[in-house]
């Protein structure tokens, strides 16, 4: 009877812990931490986009550096280029479609034509690119959305003539930015005017580059 009552408790014993094993494989670990995303490797000079101000930066270094997959890193999915003025004397120069519909695919091709014509022709085509705050347009940054907006300058060296000559290209870059994965910023939409009616900007520059 004693050697009954002791296999009993060891049947009950056995039964109680493979319910456990049963219940704990079912269920998620709650301690288990969760896996980090996975980095970007980014070449050339890139930081983290934790704010608007740094998509500005990293998109200077970008260009600069020639390096297009930074520069793609800095614009949204949705991602449209605007140019007011440069799209109307365009018009009136029967070339309305220079600047229409650029999305970012536009925008992404027509920036590789510029980096690599200056990396493969530096002695025929080269620029630098300057850009900076401006203290009469504060930025305006909310909790998922912020406007920027830059003066900017570019020199731009054109080797093909003699002797070579370097012309500048000045405008306002306004860059509307919201977060995206990762709390990460980027530009949704860029609107380029320059700084003197009727002279080069920014978007002169692109659209010599766009086919």
């Amino acid at each position: 009877m004693r050697n009954w009552k002791v296999c009993s408790g060891l049947i009950r014993l056995i039964c109680f812990f493979l319910m456990i094993n049963l219940c704990l494989s079912g269920c998620k670990n709650p301690f288990k931490t969760r896996s980090s995303p996975t980095p970007v490797i980014s070449e050339g000079t890139w930081e983290t986009p934790a704010r608007p101000d740094i998509v500005i930066l990293n998109l200077l270094y970008a260009y600069n550096e020639r390096i297009i997959g930074n520069f793609n890193q800095c614009l949204g999915d949705s991602f449209i280029f605007s140019a007011p003025e440069d799209s109307l004397d365009a018009a009136n120069q029967g070339r309305a479609d220079l600047f229409a519909g650029w999305d970012r695919s536009v925008e992404i091709s027509v920036t590789a034509r510029i980096f690599d014509t200056s990396r493969q022709n530096p002695d025929s085509f080269s620029y630098v690119l300057s850009i900076h705050s401006i203290p009469t347009i504060p930025d305006d940054i909310g909790d998922s959305t912020a406007s920027l907006s830059r003066e900017y300058e570019l020199l731009i060296l054109n080797g093909k003539t003699t002797p070579p000559d370097t012309a500048s290209a000045k405008g306002i870059a306004t860059f509307l930015m919201r977060q995206t994965s990762l709390d990460w910023w980027s530009i949704y939409f860029w609107k380029d005017i320059p700084s003197v009616a009727n002279t080069d900007d920014w978007a002169d520059l692109k659209a010599k580059f766009r086919q």
